[in-house]
């Protein structure tokens, strides 16, 4: 017999699915009907995974509980007001944090579900059996683009390894090549019928990456590649051996073609392939002096994952469909729902068309705008957002630049945000020549998201004298920093002609 009250069954019905909801408690109703009384849940735009968490809530339910069996969802009769205190943009905000660290476990198994394709579609690449080194500063989507192919490789039950790299950021010595190496040993055990090798030498490489001798470990390694190489043959049989080494940029510039070179002799000819992520201008694929690591293109493939505003419009579409896929996701019909399109246009730019920041800002927005009582996210707390963001752009620089002295770069953004102040624009032309240390100083401040790429190549004046057309970073012009009297260029996700390009103030060397 059931003593509980309707409230209480409600109740118990309610907090179960704010549970599953990750402790978010969507909108609902008792409806009243000839044959007993329902309960049913409201959302913008119910999608079958609330459907299916909310049959498990049902299943779950005792069956004295008066709406078992009577629950149900339906879409929202109406657009609130305010559609930002409601529970679908509480469920996106959590959503948005998830998905800014991605790696080998994001998403789980819902991973290619809920992934959005890159903009220039490498998906299809990426997934054939060869070597890639996949290029993009922070927050393009490498590692999801890695992920990608992981998962297509879990689905077809094919072996791989997956290697973060962050756990060896600024290591210069030759035990982490040995320590890199046993994790690869470890995992390629569990695809062995017999592993006891398999584990064997990823002890033994672990101990050596835990040796105070150096010159040891490397004598050591040397003379393991033949014994290494043979026990790695027995994973890749039938079918090929992957290795994922995600964000080799943080390892030490000298010691990233030291570490390819090993995993290379290892893989070559033995159905065993390496794909690669990091940020093009810290990573260092082949040390042509000595002739170590892996030279492209002939050992491995180039993949451009990051171009920055070289596309707007199509870096706009592919923000806007990520945001959309998330906003499905939970529970809305798409991202208008709570942004229009200046907001979305000023999205782009501020996160320079990268992925990671894009949402970043977005959810950082919404909190901002509920924080000043607003009914709609606005493009006002997107600039504050943006602005702030600046500072967490400066920490980045401690993570990635570990071949940059933290000063060199400090000082040469600060040479480029005198020049356009001077110049009353946001946007500037410079000189392209790898020799010089002015070209090469922006370039790092390209790869810590600084300053953009508008056009990669253009010849305003001399003949044979190409240029590079680049954007200060929106969050040093915006917010807090907000500066009436620079000129924002572009001022909307669009192509620069190339008379507007020209008019563009050139960079001293």
């Amino acid at each position: 017999m059931n003593n509980l009250s309707p409230k209480d069954d409600s109740d118990i019905v309610v907090n179960a699915f704010a549970i599953a909801l990750a402790g978010i408690s969507p909108a609902f109703h008792i409806k009243e009907r000839p044959d007993g009384s329902f309960l049913v849940f409201e959302l913008a735009a119910p999608s079958a995974r609330f459907f299916e968490l909310l049959d498990g809530v049902n299943d779950s339910l005792p069956d004295e509980n008066m709406f078992k069996n009577r629950v149900s969802i339906s879409a929202r009769p109406q657009k609130p007001t305010n559609v930002l205190t409601i529970p679908e943009t509480a469920i996106l905000q959590q959503e948005l944090s998830a998905s800014l660290t991605v790696d080998r476990n994001t998403f789980g198994s819902d991973f290619l579900a809920r992934y959005t394709p890159s903009v220039t579609s490498l998906e299809k690449e990426i997934v054939v059996p060869t070597n890639h080194i996949v290029y993009g500063r922070r927050g393009s989507g490498k590692s999801s683009l890695l992920a990608y192919s992981m998962h297509h490789l879990r689905l077809s039950r094919s072996p791989f390894c997956w290697v973060a790299m962050q756990a060896y950021a600024a290591r210069s010595d030759r035990q982490a090549i040995a320590s890199v190496l046993s994790e690869i040993f470890s995992e390629a055990a569990q695809y062995a019928a017999s592993p006891t090798e398999l584990h064997s030498l990823a002890d033994e490489l672990l101990a050596l990456g835990e040796s105070d001798d150096e010159e040891v470990v490397a004598n050591k390694l040397n003379r393991m590649v033949p014994r290494m190489r043979k026990t790695l043959a027995a994973v890749s049989g039938a079918k090929s051996f992957t290795v994922f080494l995600d964000d080799i940029h943080v390892l030490d510039y000298a010691l990233q073609p030291e570490l390819l070179s090993f995993i290379y002799s290892l893989a070559r000819g033995n159905k065993t392939y390496i794909k690669v992520s990091g940020i093009e201008q810290l990573t260092n694929l082949w040390a042509g002096d000595i002739k170590r690591g892996m030279e492209p293109p002939h050992d491995i493939q180039i993949l451009m994952l990051d171009h920055n505003l070289t596309s707007p419009d199509q870096s706009r579409s592919h923000i806007k469909s990520i945001l959309d896929k998330h906003a499905v996701y939970c529970g809305l019909p798409n991202i208008d729902y709570l942004a229009n399109q200046d907001y979305i246009d000023r999205l782009v730019l501020s996160a320079a068309a990268v992925p990671r920041d894009a949402l970043s800002l977005f959810s950082k927005s919404i909190s901002r705008s509920v924080l000043k009582s607003q009914k709609s996210i606005s493009i006002t707390s997107l600039n504050a957002a943006a602005s702030e963001a600046i500072e967490e752009k400066l920490k980045d620089v401690r993570k990635d630049a570990f071949s940059t002295s933290e000063g060199t770069v400090a000082h040469q953004l600060q040479i480029v945000k005198r020049f356009c102040a001077e110049n009353k624009k946001n946007a500037f032309l410079v000189k392209i020549d790898n020799a010089n240390d002015t070209y090469n100083g922006v370039q790092k401040l390209v790869a810590l998201r600084f300053v953009h790429v508008l056009h990669q190549g253009i010849t305003p004046h001399k003949a044979g004298e190409r240029y590079f057309a680049l954007m200060l970073d929106y969050g040093f012009y915006i917010g807090i920093r907000a500066a009436r009297s620079m000129e924002l260029i572009p001022d909307t996700p669009r192509q620069l002609a190339a008379k507007e390009l020209r008019t563009l103030p050139i960079l001293p060397s």
